[in-house]
């Protein structure tokens, strides 16, 4: 039984456990029912996939949403910046909510931006978008693979306090970029300390994500 919503559970995939079950209870506390559905067991699998097999993750991520539209599913939200990257959703076997649907609303609305990923591929995600929608946008990428095991680890606020990310965002003021964003789902779960020390916007496409799956589902903005 899935709880937090009436009505077929949308399917949130992403790349490891934790940020599939990060987005379904983002998803569940906005009242919508979820099922997380992992396409790797951690982050390091994940990275080896997109790496060194994206044919077989891309033809693994459709037959999974193929099976789901057959047992009823009739929303996917693809909770994961650098598996959008690499699977193509364009004619999928359900509608999916991903990065790339935020990047699309997001570009046009800033003239630069630092973007901090869990590793390359998501900065390719992004990158190649702006190319195509914002080519003038100026974008300063950080990705960072060590930041992700952190808080996979389970102590977010040292694996915050470890990083590069404290000196990054002072960069950023510096530079005085529009905006922080934060194109990687495990990094939703630093935005309060982020906030917390950048005096910059920063936007959170996991957030973001959540918003938008909602809306598709039950036709209004979450509540929060």
């Amino acid at each position: 039984m899935v709880m937090g919503g009436t009505g077929p559970a949308v399917a949130v995939i992403a790349g490891t456990p934790y940020d599939t079950g990060l987005g379904a209870e983002l998803l569940r506390a906005e009242g919508v029912a979820a099922q997380p559905y992992a396409m790797a067991a951690s982050p390091d699998e994940q990275d080896w996939l997109q790496y060194h097999d994206p044919g077989t993750l891309a033809a693994s991520f459709h037959e999974r949403l193929a099976e789901l539209r057959a047992g009823g599913t009739e929303q996917a939200m693809l909770f994961c910046n650098s598996l959008s990257a690499v699977v193509n959703h364009d004619g999928a076997a359900l509608p999916v909510v991903s990065p790339i649907t935020v990047y699309g609303e997001l570009l046009p609305k800033l003239k630069s931006s630092l973007v901090v990923t869990g590793n390359a591929q998501a900065l390719l995600g992004f990158e190649r978008t702006a190319l195509r929608i914002a080519p003038q946008h100026r974008m300063l990428g950080v990705s960072d693979s060590a930041l992700v095991r952190g808080i996979e680890a389970g102590d977010v606020e040292a694996a915050f306090a470890a990083s590069h990310l404290p000196t990054t965002l002072r960069l950023a003021q510096h530079l005085d970029l529009d905006a922080v964003v934060l194109a990687c789902t495990h990094f939703t779960a630093l935005l309060p300390l982020i906030t917390a020390v950048c005096d910059l916007p920063v936007i959170d496409v996991g957030t973001r994500l959540v918003e938008l799956t909602t809306l598709a589902v039950t036709g209004s903005a979450p509540h929060g």
